[in-house]
């Protein structure tokens, strides 16, 4: 059965309690609701003018003391890049003075990578754990300079992770050669049948990688191996 209509007088007094209550909230919450809208205005505000008046004009420092640094990266002085040149900051001084700002963040990869080639892997490290980043070239890069620590540190499972992980991210230039590096680890570690399965991705769905020729070698030798 369909329910009755209710009474338009019932309705409106029903309309008129809720609205009275309303109002009671409100008055009697009105310092804490007050409060409450001040306090994001002011939240809001200070995001602002901590963007504006700091990040910004930080970010527009560092960038150029980062054009220095990297004259030297391109020339392979990683020692000067990496601290400077006793009038320049080097990488090193942005990522430690720069906080929040998208330039301290790129020096910190470029340090790591500056640190690698000096053979200082473990600070590379450190760095690789400050930098992030959604870059599809930067991410699988920094995730595979990852790896290249851990091997020459000696910890081949951390660099297989590493390796694996880089692999994953569909980038035509760094996918192939993280998975010749997990190949690589993999014979290192006796695990033939899984370097083929490797070395094979690069041919099948990297053919055009300078690797894919490298690829079948390291297969064949693998092959040879297995069947001792």
């Amino acid at each position: 059965m369909a329910k009755k209509n209710q009474n338009p007088v019932e309705e409106t007094l029903k309309a008129d309690e809720a609205l009275s209550k309303t109002g009671v909230f409100f008055e009697e919450h009105s310092k804490l609701i007050i409060s409450c809208f001040v306090a994001i205005v002011v939240i809001a505000s200070a995001i602002v003018l901590f963007r504006t008046q700091y990040i910004a004009p930080k970010n527009e420092e560092a960038s150029t003391k980062i054009a220095q640094c990297v004259y030297y990266f391109e020339q392979d002085s990683f020692a000067l890049a990496l601290n400077g040149d006793g009038m320049n900051e080097g990488f090193a001084d942005i990522a430690d003075g720069y906080r929040f700002t998208e330039a301290r963040n790129l020096a910190c990869f470029y340090s790591a990578v500056c640190c690698y080639n000096l053979g200082q892997y473990q600070d590379a490290l450190d760095y690789l754990d400050r930098f992030s980043t959604k870059s599809a070239n930067f991410k699988p890069a920094a995730i595979c300079l990852a790896g290249d620590c851990h091997v020459a540190l000696g910890d081949y499972d951390a660099a297989i992770k590493s390796y694996e992980k880089s692999a994953k991210i569909d980038n035509i230039l760094t996918a192939p050669r993280a998975l010749s590096k997990l190949g690589i680890c993999y014979e290192e570690q006796k695990n033939y049948a899984k370097a083929i399965e490797c070395y094979q991705t690069i041919k099948d769905k990297y053919f055009d990688s300078p690797l894919a020729q490298d690829a079948d070698k390291r297969i064949e030798n693998c092959n040879i191996l297995l069947n001792k």
